[in-house]
């Protein structure tokens, strides 16, 4: 079930930072960062799915899979982090796994996209791009698609995940899902020749209950004479143990490919384990030599909060294969690196709308920025459509398993509807009254009104581990209960939106996690 509240007019709202339930929580942020040398997962917490790391000298930065472009993150000790770029892709969108690379002195990120400028009607599959930038919280460049013909037989999505590596004797690689492999030119930016197969991927044991063999996220690095393959199988979605993280090596880069005789280096076991579909893995080393994985995992029973990202230590056996050290479970206490300054700014859940720009946490779609106007600590909705589904909005993720929510809202007398909602059931204002609403739409007649000052109206959301219950007031102080609840289970989004016409304005939006 979903939940919304709707209100006529114009709309304003703050930001809101994703958490787990296992951070530490001071206020309106969450940190990893446990302040005594430990840290626990998630890193970064809410839907960060498909994490690539890059180490430029002491720094760090991340970005992930987006549908409409992406974030590049910064850190200097790997678990505090903080936005330093929002980028969007006009024209292009479900930009899925990406792979942030560093290189002829510019960062390259590459990117299977499914929808973008120029695309054929009767083309299939996502396409390849790269886009490049010299400073990873400037400017970056619009993307340029690589030329990779889809071999027969890669599947329904063609080639994604791309993952680039630069050979020892100078060339340019970039694998791709299922195990193929195609050579790029000097710049990283236009491919040479046809992609081959060269992997076949990890053999798990036939009795595992997954979704798939799903081989992708290729991501390489070089160490001690051996390039190093870590590939995701198994399947993203499915059952809880069905995600994981398998290695592979070769003494060139374009294999043959010998795999760690202790795959997998992540996976769960049991859905009694906290983290749940672990997958999508990077491996990198750290400026005092240790090594160090980010990937991805949802949390046990609320993976509708999406999937965090973790950070797990890396250490090597003998004969020289990477493994998680010491075994530690991915939901313990775990050392903190003994390097780098904490600069990321505690994942703040708070955007006072000051600023013209809207705090990168933030989704919308970049078609309708002109209908979207922050500044003077009012955010701005001019209205469209009829209704949540496709009216004027932004959204973001909640990031904890419990939480709290509350706007105020003021709007025309008439023309407008605009609210918040959890999913897409909850609460409208038309002006005049509170409407309490639930999807799907054959339930609108059992709607109840409620009175409210004409044009103002404060709407608050109580989510507790899903089940969810509606207040309005008249002054932001003095709550009344709808005296209906809903329950929510397949997405923690919450959203602000207009629709209709008229200006809409939101303020004095407030998240607070509750656990």
């Amino acid at each position: 079930m979903k939940l919304i509240l709707f209100l006529s007019g114009f709309l304003f709202c703050n930001a809101i930072v994703l958490i787990a339930q296992s951070n530490v929580t001071v206020g309106q942020s969450a940190t990893a960062d446990r302040n005594n040398g430990y840290y626990m997962n998630p890193i970064i917490p809410g839907n960060y799915g498909d994490p690539s790391v890059v180490r430029v000298n002491d720094d760090f930065y991340m970005a992930h899979s987006r549908g409409d472009g992406f974030i590049i993150w910064h850190s200097k000790d790997m678990v505090n982090w903080k936005p330093v770029n929002r980028v969007f892709l006009k024209g292009y969108s479900r930009v899925w796994a990406v792979d942030l690379q560093y290189f002829n002195g510019k960062f390259h990120l590459y990117m299977p996209v499914n929808n973008y400028p120029g695309r054929k009607e009767n083309e299939k599959g996502f396409g390849n791009f790269v886009t490049t930038a010299t400073n990873a919280a400037g400017k970056w460049s619009d993307p340029v698609k690589i030329d990779i013909p889809v071999p027969k037989g890669i599947g329904h999505w063609g080639a994604i995940d791309p993952g680039f590596i630069h050979s020892n004797d100078g060339k340019n690689y970039l694998y791709l899902s299922a195990g193929w492999v195609i050579e790029l030119d000097a710049t990283g930016t236009k491919s040479i020749g046809e992609a081959k197969k060269v992997y076949d991927g990890w053999q798990y044991p036939e009795d595992w209950n997954l979704q798939c063999k799903c081989l992708e996220s290729p991501k390489l690095f070089y160490k001690d004479g051996y390039y190093y393959m870590v590939s995701a199988q198994g399947g993203t979605n499915g059952p809880s143990t069905a995600h994981m993280n398998v290695v592979a090596r070769s003494k060139a880069a374009i294999g043959p490919w010998e795999n760690s005789p202790y795959n997998p280096i992540t996976h769960t076991y049991s859905e009694e384990e906290t983290w749940w579909h672990q997958g999508h893995g990077t491996i990198f080393d750290a400026p005092d030599g240790s090594w160090w994985m980010v990937y991805h995992g949802r949390l046990k029973d609320f993976t509708g909060l999406g999937r965090s990202t973790l950070l797990m230590p890396v250490d090597w056996t003998k004969d020289g294969w990477p493994v998680v050290k010491n075994s530690i479970p991915s939901s313990a206490f775990i050392p903190k690196p003994g390097f780098g300054e904490n600069a990321g700014d505690g994942m703040m859940i708070k955007d006072d709308f000051n600023s013209t720009l809207l705090h990168p946490f933030w989704n919308y779609d970049i078609k309708n920025s002109s209908l979207i106007k922050s500044g003077n600590g009012v955010l701005q909705l001019t209205a469209s459509g009829t209704n949540h589904r496709d009216g004027t909005q932004v959204s973001i993720g909640a990031i904890h398993k419990s939480f709290e929510v509350s706007v105020e809202l003021q709007i025309p007398l008439s023309g407008a509807k605009a609210g918040i909602a959890v999913e897409n059931d909850g609460l409208t204002y038309d002006g005049y009254m509170a409407t309490f609403s639930e999807a799907p739409d054959w339930r609108m007649n059992e709607a109840e009104k409620y009175p409210s000052v004409k044009g103002h109206v404060f709407f608050k959301i109580k989510n507790y581990r899903k089940d969810i219950s509606l207040y309005y007031s008249n002054d932001g102080m003095h709550w009344v209960s709808f005296g209906k609840g809903l329950r929510i289970e397949d997405s923690y989004r919450i959203k602000l939106f207009a629709a209709g016409s008229g200006t809409v304005v939101f303020k004095n939006f407030k998240y607070t996690g509750i656990e």
